[in-house]
C-alpha cells in the first residue's frame, strides 16, 4: 500500500485516539499532566491497527542536545514526519538530562498527533463531550463495528456501515472497510 502516505494516516489516527488523560500531578506547579507512560499506552494501540510506528532518541545537532522523533508508515517507510526538539539543561547531569527527554518525548508526540489532554478527575467525565468528541466517539464505534462485521462474516452490515461513512465523510471508515473486505 505504497500509496498511502504519513499526513492522512495522521489525521485517522487523531480521529480514532481522541484525548489523553492528565493521570499524573505536579506536585510544584499544583498542576495535572499526562505522563509518557500514559501518552505511549494511548496512542500504541491506534499505532499499530494503522501500521504508525514512532521512534524518538536523544541526538546532539549542531553542538546542541535536542529529542529526535520520527513517525513512520510501517508499509511506506518514505512517508514521514520528524521533529526536533531543543532539549534545555540547566546544568550538565544526568538526571536532568533523562528528565528533559521524557518531558521532550511527551510534548512531541502530543504535538505531532495533534492530541489533545484533559483532566482525568471525573470532572471531565460530567462535561457535555465537545463536536470533535462526539465525532470520534462515532469513528470509533463504527471501527468496532466493521471488524465485529469481518468476523461474522456479515456483509449486509458491513454495507450499512460504508454507506453511513460515506454519507458522514468519515474517510477513516471507509479506509478500514477497504481493508477488511477489500474494495
Amino acid at each position: 500500500m505504497k500509496d498511502r502516505n504519513i499526513y492522512s494516516v495522521i489525521l485517522q489516527a487523531r480521529g480514532m485516539i481522541g484525548a489523553v488523560s492528565k493521570n499524573a500531578k505536579n506536585p510544584f506547579f499544583k498542576s495535572n499532566y499526562a505522563d509518557i507512560n500514559n501518552v505511549i499506552e494511548t496512542i500504541t494501540p491506534v499505532c499499530e491497527s494503522l501500521g504508525i510506528v514512532f521512534t524518538q532518541c536523544p541526538k546532539v545537532i549542531d553542538g546542541k542536545d535536542v529529542l529526535y522523533t520520527r513517525l513512520t508508515l510501517q508499509d511506506n517507510t518514505e512517508s514521514f514526519i520528524d521533529s526536533e526538539v531543543r532539549l534545555l539543561l540547566p546544568s550538565a547531569d544526568m538526571q536532568k538530562l533523562g528528565s528533559a527527554i521524557t518531558y521532550a518525548r511527551r510534548y512531541a508526540l502530543i504535538s505531532m498527533f495533534g492530541l489533545e489532554t484533559e483532566d482525568d478527575d471525573g470532572q471531565s467525565a460530567s462535561k457535555k463531550p465537545t463536536a470533535t468528541q462526539k465525532r470520534n466517539a462515532e469513528i470509533n464505534k463504527a471501527m468496532e463495528k466493521l471488524v465485529e462485521a469481518q468476523k461474522n462474516k456479515d456483509l449486509e452490515v458491513a454495507t450499512q456501515i460504508w454507506e453511513w461513512a460515506e454519507d458522514k465523510g468519515y474517510t477513516q471508515v471507509l479506509d478500514k472497510h477497504i481493508q477488511l473486505f477489500g474494495e
